[in-house]
């Protein structure tokens, strides 16, 4: 799509609907030049291609899950191995 194209694009709706009905979604950022991009919407419907504001960037910032710490005690133990296969991985990689 070459910047003729880029703005011969109908704005992205204001309630995010096409004309078909279906939900307007953003799709990518598309690079203007002189370090400007703007979005570009998809209707999911009937992939219809929507242009938004350059210099908008309406992606929601990744969200992050903070973990709970580990105990004080040291790790969890691994319900998944028995003792005797623990003591046999050390002893294994101790050796290496």
């Amino acid at each position: 799509m070459g910047p003729g194209e880029f703005q011969g694009l109908a704005p992205v709706p204001v309630q995010r609907l096409c004309g078909c009905g279906g939900r307007v979604r953003w799709s990518h950022l598309r690079y203007l030049g002189r370090g400007r991009s703007a979005p570009i919407y998809t209707c999911v419907g009937c992939g219809l291609v929507y242009r938004g504001n350059a210099g908008e960037d309406s992606r929601q910032p990744a969200s992050f899950k903070r973990r709970a710490p580990l105990p004080a005690e040291g790790p969890p133990e691994n319900p998944v191995l028995d003792e005797e296969v623990a003591a046999r991985l050390r002893h294994l990689l101790s050796n290496l």
